[in-house]
């Protein structure tokens, strides 16, 4: 493929010889830029099994003088969206690299039928962000982690009149999971939507299996409709000094009730059956949600440890 700078070659990654050199680069580049993301190689590995994940058509690595200094990945959503990861080591930038992996990974993009594409980048990264923004990029939403440390008094919290929190393994029916990750997440950037909900959804599978029935909560209404969600995961995390943590996945509402304020209850009765399992630091990853969230999410005692842009564009 032609290359606009000739200093780099652009070619496809290549898993079994690439991941541990494209480990390094990410590492040495998290070490400057301290954006929390995961560049072990144990991560990369687990990419390799993403649903619509193609290695070999799907990712871009960028060298220089047979060293790995770039990376860039299309990544197929439903719905004809694609989520794009493009990055540059520091010592690398300036030079054209990033805005040819952008380029090429927008084709890819085209050439699975998307329509939008989405993009992250850390709401402290300013080159990140201004150079999206020259690539005609908006910025429509946020997501991140939060932490809650150990030992933190749980508040008391009740559910409204009528409403019931059941642990899937009590409803047990995959229709209704389907359901609740359309509706209690719908119009919220970062979650993947299906134009209907089905039983045998891949996605649907996959979360039940990543989660178990007993950590996914459903939340329902005096009509029994499906009004809540959400997912945790005891001991789901190490953070970067190898100490565990417990993930809670931020909770979903219908827009019928979201500025309501449920979260609170639902992150609190995620907070309670974590605490059971143990007493150990949480962290909530959150995507879509609104600043009237997050400052639920503050009033409980999380403290925003990543935050990210997410930025948006229309394919013509």
């Amino acid at each position: 493929m032609a290359e606009a700078n000739p200093n780099f070659k652009i070619r496809h990654y290549v898993p079994e010889t690439d991941l541990s050199p494209l480990s390094r680069m990410l590492t040495e580049t998290e070490a400057f830029d301290r954006d929390g993301e995961d560049t072990s190689e144990e991560s990369l590995r687990a990419a390799l099994e993403w649903p619509n994940f193609r290695p070999a058509q799907d990712v871009l690595v960028g060298e220089s003088d047979g060293t790995l200094v770039g990376y860039g990945v299309a990544l197929e959503q439903p719905s004809q969206r694609c989520t794009l990861y493009v990055v540059v080591h520091p010592a690398q930038r300036g030079k054209g690299l990033g805005s040819q992996l952008l380029e090429l990974t927008l084709s890819r993009a085209r050439e699975v039928g998307s329509k939008t594409i989405l993009i992250y980048a850390n709401e402290h990264n300013q080159a990140s962000n201004t150079f999206l923004k020259d690539q005609g990029f908006a910025a429509v939403g946020t997501s991140g982690g939060m932490i809650r440390l150990a030992n933190l008094e749980i508040p008391a919290f009740e559910f409204p009149t009528g409403f019931a929190l059941k642990q899937f393994s009590e409803v047990n029916d995959p229709y209704l999971l389907a359901v609740a990750l359309i509706d209690c997440y719908w119009g919220m950037w970062g979650h993947q939507h299906s134009e209907r909900p089905f039983a045998e959804n891949p996605r649907v599978l996959r979360f039940l299996g990543h989660y178990g029935a007993d950590n996914i909560f459903l939340l329902f209404d005096a009509e029994n409709t499906v009004s809540g969600i959400c997912s945790l995961k005891p001991e789901g995390r190490t953070d970067e000094n190898g100490n565990t943590l417990d993930s809670l996945d931020g909770p979903g509402v219908i827009q019928k009730y979201r500025d309501k304020g449920y979260q609170r209850q639902l992150v609190l009765a995620g907070i309670r059956y974590l605490r059971e399992h143990g007493n150990r630091a949480i962290k909530l990853e959150f995507f879509g949600d609104d600043e009237a969230t997050l400052n639920i999410y503050r009033s409980l005692g999380f403290v925003m440890q990543q935050q990210y842009i997410a930025y948006y564009k229309e394919l013509e």
